[in-house]
């Protein structure tokens, strides 16, 4: 499996505060957490970075998080999605990829139980 050190996040909230909460929590969890507030931000990161899972919200501003998960896949092999949304199940039961979606508000726990969930699907792909 995957180890937290070698996991890379890039988290996408427009909520700033909620971003900096985030990325703290990921951080306590030993993940490595890159934090940006905006899709475009995301693509920009992508395109230079080496991410092993996206951590989006699903409704920001301008792109949004499901069209920006939909670029990332296509960008980036093997990437894991995380969704995360008040009402992303009113969104996500059309999309053409694999996905986890956290119901907000979530607990620590159910945010490590995706990502782990993420690091193990990363590791049966490497095989």
């Amino acid at each position: 499996m995957m180890t937290a050190a070698l996991l890379r996040i890039l988290v996408v909230e427009d909520d700033k505060a909620l971003l900096s909460i985030l990325c703290d929590m990921l951080a306590g969890l030993g993940y490595h957490a890159v934090g940006v507030a905006s899709a475009e931000e995301a693509l920009v990161q992508l395109e230079t970075g080496s991410f092993n899972v996206l951590l989006s919200d699903i409704n920001l501003p301008g792109i949004s998080g499901i069209d920006l998960a939909s670029r990332a896949v296509a960008m980036v092999h093997g990437i894991r999605i995380i969704f995360s949304s008040g009402f992303g199940y009113l969104v996500t039961d059309r999309l053409e990829f694999s996905f986890q979606l956290l119901n907000k508000p979530y607990h620590l726990q159910e945010l490590a139980r995706a990502i782990r969930h993420s690091a193990h699907q990363l590791s049966g792909a490497e095989q």
